[in-house]
């Protein structure tokens, strides 16, 4: 590339967290906790960009009842640059939105664009491979992802396979993308595994404004006629009262499934570095510093415990050879639950709101 492209970095903060309760609440979801040595998840991920993008081209789009504490959490950021959805309407609206507010002004910078709630230790990793995917999104007018080195046979990922005839971009190589497989069983993933070509799809893109803008046309011209008339009105009526309007009718769909996986130009970057999502209680274990007795966080008393997480906000937690267990104390909750089955905490969540228990959501 002769020059490099204006970078905006779009930091996808919305969601609920709810697989993180009790900890986590409607105003306090997974990426404001401090799971990031003490730091909340969005706060390391937006340190993660600086150095690659200045504090003025972040911009972080969250939900209507976060955007203050998000600003409060981000004091380098413009406020203006923290964007509330009244309502989450999935990535692909999300991403939409921005791509159409920035067409007027910037349609030929690159949007990087990553979820919150990453854990990634290697910040330069991070930042080499997204400059490697923007350069990617440049020379071939192109829609990329980082594709991550995979552990396991995950099912609850999305995979994409690498295609032939790998192109260096400094240190990294990029590939083109020969197709999609979102969330296969365990059975299948490991057949995906075996061949060697197939990574995980990270959730972290670079590409073009005008190209994403392009690509939402073609493939969800529902959206894209929506946000057309979202923009319009946002010039006369003012955008809050624009998004008042039209945001909630939004047709709700990820940008992987929507655009991705239909979409023709589609190139990955493989990269190698440690990574998490953090998805439950049970993965925070790999992500916190060693402890004799698993996770440890807050005012916690572990005697012979192994392989739990432990997790107090207030009040003293004191266990006794406690083992593959989840115990979480809040002032108003306890949760108590195997490691197996930290997932069930949806459900536990779902109870309470069924129940009316508002309060404690």
């Amino acid at each position: 590339m002769a020059s490099s492209p204006e970078l905006v970095a779009v930091v996808m903060a919305g969601g609920a967290g709810t697989r993180f309760w009790p900890l986590s609440r409607r105003r306090r979801p997974k990426q404001l906790l401090p799971f990031a040595e003490g730091r909340s998840l969005l706060s390391a991920a937006v340190e993660r960009l600086l150095p690659l993008v200045p504090p003025s081209q972040v911009v972080v789009v969250t939900g209507a009842g976060l955007a203050e504490a998000v600003r409060t959490d981000l004091p380098l950021i413009p406020p203006q640059n923290v964007l509330a959805e009244p309502t989450g309407r999935d990535t692909a609206a999300c991403i939409g939105w921005v791509a159409w507010r920035l067409a007027a002004s910037l349609p030929n910078a690159v949007m990087l664009v990553v979820p919150a709630d990453h854990v990634i230790p290697d910040g330069i990793a991070l930042r080499q491979a997204l400059a490697a995917a923007a350069d990617v999104a440049c020379r071939y007018d192109a829609l990329v992802t980082l594709g991550l080195a995979p552990t396991g046979p995950e099912p609850g990922f999305g995979y994409l396979e690498l295609g032939e005839g790998g192109e260096a971009v400094g240190e990294l190589t990029a590939h083109p993308v020969r197709r999609f497989v979102e969330k296969p069983d365990r059975v299948r993933a490991a057949q995906l595994l075996a061949t060697g070509r197939w990574r995980w799809n990270s959730g972290m893109f670079a590409w073009r404004v005008r190209t994403i803008v392009a690509a939402i046309r073609e493939h969800l011209p529902e959206l894209a006629v929506a946000l057309d008339r979202l923009v319009a009105d946002a010039a006369s009526v003012g955008e809050a009262a624009a998004l008042a309007v039209h945001y909630p009718g939004l047709p709700r769909t990820s940008i992987d499934f929507g655009v991705m996986e239909k979409a023709r130009s589609v190139w990955a970057v493989p990269v190698s570095f440690a990574w998490s999502d953090v998805g439950s209680w049970s993965g925070l274990a790999a992500v916190l510093p060693v402890h004799a007795a698993g996770a440890v966080v807050g005012d916690v008393v572990a005697l012979e415990c192994e392989r739990s997480v432990l997790v107090s906000e207030g009040p003293l937690l004191a266990a006794v050879r406690v083992s593959d267990m989840v115990v979480v104390a809040t002032s108003d909750a306890v949760l108590v639950l195997p490691r197996s089955e930290a997932q069930r905490v949806k459900e536990v969540v779902e109870r309470l709101a069924a129940d009316g228990r508002n309060d404690l959501l």
